[in-house]
């Protein structure tokens, strides 16, 4: 199991929903083409005659990122969240949606009703929960034959710009581990929280992106030094320094992928 799981993170987030919102990337199209087959899926195993009135959980929703996206495919979705900056921002973004419900509330302890959603999907959450008490979870909630989708968006390590942050943060944040917390949750992990049938998909998800969005992609990390930290201002310097050096007329190409995983529980 990836080292650091299962304690109280509601709080890591706090104070970040503004600029997590605003840089954070979304998520490809192919993405949603998967859980839609996921859904169809999930329906077929149940019996049911479509995934037209299924019902997806997207727990640790943040700002809702993928939310957005769950709602346009005409799902009913039960956004969960425990941190209140970040659920307050998915509100004000996502509010008064068609199909939306939110519920304040950690990963491993949703509230909602038993057998009640036919997908539960994580995006960049994943590695902070207690994955135990989670897959206990997701069994109690998911529907006969319902799947799972783990999702993150990593940072491709072979880019330039990839490996000077990643220097950059090693020289200043200590116990630096990874751009992405995810990089953590091996294949192990992975296999003993499905321990049925799972697949992964890797998208392109490359991108466009200007100064603004460059920085607040960084400083939306929970690892991020805080203001106050000596350690803040270099970092940020450093930062733009590395968006210049790989930037064309104010504009650089952000180099990722988009990991998918989807299975059963046993």
């Amino acid at each position: 199991m990836a080292d650091g799981i299962g304690a109280d993170n509601t709080g890591t987030f706090s104070g970040l929903g503004e600029v997590y919102s605003r840089a954070r990337p979304d998520y490809p199209e192919a993405c949603y083409d998967l859980l839609e087959e996921a859904m169809r899926a999930s329906a077929a195993a149940a019996g049911d005659a479509g995934a037209g009135n299924a019902v997806v959980a997207d727990i640790g929703a943040g700002t809702g990122k993928l939310t957005a996206g769950l709602l346009e495919r005409g799902w009913q979705v039960a956004a969960v969240e425990p941190n209140p900056d970040m659920l307050g921002r998915l509100e004000a973004h996502l509010g008064g949606r068609g199909g939306l419900r939110t519920v304040a509330a950690p990963a491993e302890a949703t509230g909602l009703p038993d057998g009640s959603v036919g997908l539960v999907t994580v995006a960049q959450a994943f590695h902070w929960f207690d994955q135990d008490a989670f897959r206990a979870e997701c069994r109690r909630i998911l529907a006969p034959g319902g799947r799972v989708a783990i999702i993150w968006n990593f940072r491709r390590p072979e880019a330039a710009s990839t490996q000077a942050a990643v220097e950059a943060f090693r020289r200043h944040v200590k116990g630096f581990v990874a751009l992405t917390l995810g990089e953590r949750v091996g294949e192990a992990d992975l296999a003993r929280f499905y321990g049925g049938e799972w697949e992964r998909t890797v998208l392109d998800n490359d991108e466009d992106i200007d100064r603004e969005t460059f920085l607040g992609r960084c400083l939306s990390a929970s690892y991020f030094p805080k203001e106050g930290d000596p350690a803040r201002g270099p970092l940020l310097r450093e930062l733009e320094s590395i968006f210049d050096a790989h930037s064309t007329a104010g504009v650089h190409r952000f180099q990722q992928v988009t990991h998918v995983h989807i299975g059963t529980l046993r």
